[in-house]
């Protein structure tokens, strides 16, 4: 709903043309979102921030009732502690709206916020899904080739967070944060080194480089496109 009324805000001025320049830009905008995913639970989460307490006090207890063997339950008053506070997505994108929407196009800064709307809503699912015991969504996505295997290293990769709170800090793909950044403050322990290291959950480097790659480029084309004259616009003429 919070999105929605922010599109509605410039809606006569949408056009949304089918242009590469907006897939690249929807692309840029999950690129973003999953580092800013990072630098917030590493951060204000986990490190504390001047203002934003509260939100490291709420993630210290999320991480004390999702510990050890509890790290998945169906315990109502544990699944209390999953979701994120109603406000925090509405805040941020106000914030995030009026910043992009100053510096791009209105198409352009909708498709980008589209993309970090899709990254959030697919974060608050997927994790509430997973530190829920035996869950009827994941028993379906266990028997479907690859999206099993995502599925799988995704929540492996997040008990190793709560097993070891210095790694780990991203938790949706393509996990940016963590292999641009990785341990570089501490060294994970040898058991959550051992996990990462499993042929079956190995990290496709090589795929996460290239999609930070296509991210800057994509950054670059969409802006190049958009300080060209339109096609078939006509040029203003030079006075004599």
């Amino acid at each position: 709903m919070a999105f929605l009324g922010f599109a509605a805000l410039r809606f006569e001025n949408l056009t949304l043309p089918l242009r590469p320049t907006l897939a690249l830009w929807f692309l840029a905008g999950v690129l973003y979102t999953n580092l800013f995913e990072y630098w917030v639970h590493r951060f204000p989460m986990h490190r504390g921030l001047p203002l934003l307490r509260h939100v490291r006090s709420n993630h210290i207890e999320h991480h004390r009732v999702f510990h050890g063997e509890n790290f998945r339950t169906t315990n109502p008053s544990d699944l209390a502690h999953i979701s994120g506070r109603f406000w925090i997505f509405p805040v941020l994108l106000a914030i995030h709206y009026v910043l992009v929407t100053a510096f791009l196009p209105i198409d352009a800064a909708l498709v980008l916020l589209s993309a970090c709307f899709f990254h959030y809503l697919a974060f608050e699912i997927s994790h509430w899904l997973t530190h829920v015991e035996d869950n009827a969504v994941d028993r379906v996505l266990s028997g479907i080739p690859v999206v099993a295997s995502i599925r799988a290293y995704q929540i492996e990769h997040h008990r190793i967070h709560h097993q070891t709170p210095i790694a780990a800090f991203n938790f949706n793909p393509p996990y940016l944060g963590d292999t641009l950044f990785r341990w570089t403050t501490a060294r994970p322990v040898t058991d959550a080194a051992r996990v990462l290291a499993r042929p079956r959950l190995a990290r496709p480097a090589i795929l996460y480089g290239t999609a930070l790659v296509l991210g800057v480029v994509a950054i670059g084309i969409a802006a190049i496109a958009h300080t060209r004259p339109a096609s078939g616009a006509p040029v203003p003429r030079a006075k004599s």
